[in-house]
């Protein structure tokens, strides 16, 4: 009865958290819908400005230099939103390709390049060896559907759409 009971409250905690992060992540949707609108506004209010200023012979100045600084701070807050969303889902954007990984992966999946904590380097992994059974048709299909890929040379376990091991980045074949 203890265990069901532990059960239960397991559940109920995992069922909150799922909720705050789901009520999290959609006002950090709102706020960042909001920042693209001011975006799309400044770019139209900025567009008509030039429009007129170019209609009746009249030079830039400082309308735009304030109209900068506004687009470059809406910006800075969808990077900052964009970044608190994904810390929620646990998952980063890969600086190279822009596909969303795993916060812990050390590869992207889709480009293989490596990934640190705080961006990427423009390191390609080395491409593998060929297996001696490589090319014989066994070792390229079979008749069981891929869920899972398993890398060659680690032994990791990858998606099936996963181009690049998420473990050592060398190509899954």
């Amino acid at each position: 009865m203890a265990e069901i009971r532990e059960t239960l409250v397991n559940l109920t905690k995992n069922a909150s958290k799922t909720t705050g992060d789901l009520i999290k992540t959609a006002k950090l949707n709102i706020s960042l819908t909001s920042e693209q609108t001011t975006i799309k506004n400044l770019y139209t209010e900025i567009g008509k400005k030039v429009h007129e200023i170019y209609q009746y012979g009249g030079t830039l100045g400082k309308f735009f230099d304030e109209k900068y600084l506004e687009l470059e701070a809406a910006e800075r807050k969808i990077a900052e939103i964009k970044e608190q969303i994904a810390a929620i889902k646990g998952i980063r954007e890969c600086p190279k390709c822009g596909k969303s990984v795993e916060r812990n992966s050390e590869f992207c999946p889709k480009c293989g390049i490596r990934l640190e904590a705080g961006g990427a380097t423009a390191q390609t992994p080395p491409m593998p060896a060929p297996s001696a059974d490589a090319d014989t048709p066994s070792a390229l299909f079979t008749n069981a559907p891929l869920t899972k890929r398993e890398c060659r040379v680690c032994g990791a376990s990858n998606d099936a759409n996963t181009k690049f091991c998420l473990s050592c980045g060398r190509i899954v074949d």
